[in-house]
This record gives structure tokens, C-alpha cells and sequence, in this order.
């Protein structure tokens, strides 16, 4: 489990025409229950209902899998996407990153 901390959720969505956007959301890793799944998990905070938070992540297009980074790193994967030319969304709640 990562340290308690900011964390950034980053996966490749897929769009109806085949474009791959950069998908993100920043959050804080808290301390308290995990679930026992045989998987590394963290509970992370994204500041907001996480029923609504999972409805607007499944809803960028993002695929099952996706990484946890140590660190917000919104504004550099941003930049990313910038010199690459792919669209960049993010998930937030009150406020954009």
C-alpha cells in the first residue's frame, strides 16, 4: 500500500473513433480499512462521493486497468499529452486540477 499521501490515478481511455486520451485524477491516499482481495489497494480520498467518482472514471472511456502514482501529476501528464497531441481528461470533484 503506498504511504498516506497524494496520489494521481492515470490510465489510456479509448474513444468510439480509436483515439486513446490520457485519463487522470488526483486524490490522497487515507488511512483505514482495505479490501482483502489478494491485490495491492489503497483507499484514496478524490474529494468527493466515490459511487460518483467510479460513474465519471468508467465514463472517460478508461479501460480495466490503470496505475496509482505517488504524487499529483496531473499538470505533467497534461504537458504529456500536449506534445503528444492526445486529448487529456480528468475526473474531479468541486474545482478542476
Amino acid at each position: 500500500m503506498p504511504r498516506s499521501g497524494p496520489v494521481t490515478t492515470f490510465g489510456i481511455g479509448q474513444d468510439a473513433d480509436g483515439t486513446f486520451p490520457f485519463v487522470v485524477s488526483e486524490g490522497e491516499v487515507v488511512p483505514g480499512p482495505l479490501l482483502e482481495i489478494g491485490n495491492t489497494t489503497s483507499r484514496v480520498d478524490f474529494g468527493f462521493d466515490p459511487g460518483e467518482w467510479t460513474d465519471a472514471w468508467a465514463a472517460t472511456g478508461i479501460g480495466h486497468h490503470w496505475a496509482l502514482c505517488t504524487g499529483h501529476r496531473a499538470k505533467d501528464l497534461r504537458a504529456v499529452t500536449e506534445l503528444l497531441g492526445v486529448p487529456f481528461r480528468t475526473v474531479t470533484g468541486p474545482g478542476p486540477l
